[in-house]
């Protein structure tokens, strides 16, 4: 089937968009995206740190030095 192209008899105008509404047309600004109206609020103290017992800190401190030994031997090891 072949293609026939039929032109319009008319043709759109291109108008300003003043002329649709009116006025002007609006200014977007972005305020409350970056530049908040209200500041976020605070809580009310600082934040409560996990309590750890003295164990668990000697233990975290000899696996991390631990892990870090180990990395150092398997860098420097004679193959």
């Amino acid at each position: 089937m072949p293609y026939e192209f039929a032109e319009n008899e008319f043709e759109l105008e291109p108008e300003a968009s003043s002329a649709h509404s009116g006025g002007p047309p609006g200014k977007l600004t972005g305020i409350g995206i970056l530049d908040p109206p209200v500041p976020p609020r605070r809580p009310p103290g600082p934040i409560p740190a996990l309590p750890a017992s003295l164990f668990l800190r000697i233990l975290g401190g000899l696996l991390l030095l631990g892990l870090t030994a180990g990395i150092l031997f398997s860098l420097f090891a004679k193959r």
